[in-house]
């Protein structure tokens, strides 16, 4: 262990400073580049700071400084709110910079600050170009599974085999030549940043991929909207006469019918349209929703959509966002497999009054002694087969217990109704 105590009062106030010092600039560093909003930086702060001295202080370096990045990782997700994919990106830089500074080890008397100085100074010059070349990364979720779980793999197998490798260079250091010592800390954090690289192309490339995925069902919408303006446009003689006879007939019960028709028609025109990704600003709830319309139609069902607010500003992660939304939709389809009225309605709206987002997932049912207050319950179903079933739900319950800003409401009367509150 670093017994402090031992030192000076000025080695003491400089490894307590540079220390300080170094976790606040990374910190700052981490929210800049994210650009995370309403960040709880001080509560990071402090946590970090307390147990980073305190470990140094009273346990093994090796132990220390495996600790210190446990607890920075579950701080960094916990409370920065940081997604995996930011979370990796940000470990990889922080390891990369304690790595580099590594190099300089042989020229300090005093190693253990000499160090921290050299983070402190590679870290400000990090902020500083974070800050006045207005550096962004918009990171978002998009990886499916599989890539995920190939990325964490590789990111678990790296840190583990660095963090070994890490130790036992520095505790034979004196019995290695220099350069060897040099030209190893340089390979380790040239795979750092190439690592951090790699997660950024794989998420340009996802979203690109998402993206020519909403422009083609973008445009397939657009002529099938064309087409259907074309033929009103065309049959709206032959709609005018139809009027025109049901009028001199006095038929008021056929020409509500009528008018019902074309109403219905018009509305599914514009449902349509409300697809795109200038009103669902966000590329993963747009390939999402875009899916489900396509399942709704195979079983014959309609789905209507209102987007009344920026979901980019929904404090929910996407991924998070995703698998409730997709779990809810998927449900509201099953359920209305069989109803005489196949609609399912699904609003995006901004509650000012009580400061807080809501998603409504409205649905026809036809299971009308299904007990509400069981549904969320683990292995609940109202199918036979209760295997594959009973999870979502549960699920959708496991995720708002890690978010504490987010409620789930359901109620049901004529319709099947999903309410989420996001604050």
């Amino acid at each position: 262990m670093l017994n402090v105590l031992k030192y000076n009062p000025l080695f003491i106030t400089l490894f307590l400073l540079s220390n300080i010092l170094n976790i606040y600039i990374i910190n700052k560093n981490i929210i800049k580049l994210f650009e995370i909003k309403e960040a709880k930086e001080f509560r990071t702060f402090i946590i970090l700071s307390i147990t980073s001295i305190t470990s140094m202080i009273f346990i093994p370096f090796e132990i220390s400084y495996l600790l210190n990045l446990i607890i920075q990782i579950y701080l960094y997700k916990k409370i920065l709110k940081l997604n995996f994919e930011q979370l990796c990106i940000s470990i990889s830089m922080i390891f990369a910079v304690k790595t580099f500074s590594q190099i300089f080890l042989p020229i300090f008397e005093n190693q253990i600050l000499g160090i921290f100085i050299v983070e402190l100074i590679i870290n400000l010059v990090i902020f500083a170009i974070i800050k006045y070349r207005k550096l962004k990364l918009n990171i978002s979720e998009n990886l499916n599974e599989k890539s995920k779980k190939i990325l964490i793999l590789i990111a678990t197998i790296s840190l583990i085999s660095i963090y070994c490798a890490e130790i036992k260079i520095i505790n034979d250091i004196n019995k290695m030549p220099i350069y060897i010592f040099c030209i190893f800390e340089i390979m380790i954090t040239l795979y750092l940043i190439f690592f951090a690289k790699t997660i950024i192309e794989m998420l340009k490339e996802n979203d690109a991929r998402i993206k020519i995925e909403n422009l083609e069902g973008s445009n397939k919408r657009l002529q099938e909207n064309y087409d259907n303006v074309r033929a009103f446009k065309h049959d709206f003689n032959n709609i005018m006469q139809g009027f025109g006879g049901l009028i001199l007939a006095k038929d008021l019960e056929g020409l509500n019918k009528m008018y019902k028709s074309i109403i219905n028609e018009c509305q599914e025109i514009n449902d349509k349209q409300s697809i795109n990704e200038d009103i669902i600003n966000n590329p993963a709830i747009l390939n999402l929703i875009n899916n489900k319309i396509k399942l709704a139609e195979q079983n014959d069902i309609k789905i209507k959509l209102e987007v009344y607010l920026d979901l980019n500003s929904l404090k929910i992660s996407t991924y998070d966002l995703c698998r409730i939304l997709g779990i809810l939709i998927d449900n509201a389809i099953e359920a209305s497999i069989g109803c005489d009225e196949k609609i399912i309605t699904i609003k995006f709206l901004k509650d000012k009054f009580n400061n807080r987002s809501l998603i409504v997932i409205e649905n026809p049912y036809k299971n009308y002694l299904i007990d509400i207050k069981k549904i969320y319950e683990k292995g609940f179903s109202s199918k036979k087969d209760k295997i594959s079933h009973g999870l979502g739900l549960w699920k959708i319950k496991q995720i708002l217990k890690k978010n504490k800003n987010i409620q789930i409401y359901t109620s049901r009367d004529k319709l099947f109704k999903q309410q989420l509150e996001i604050y």
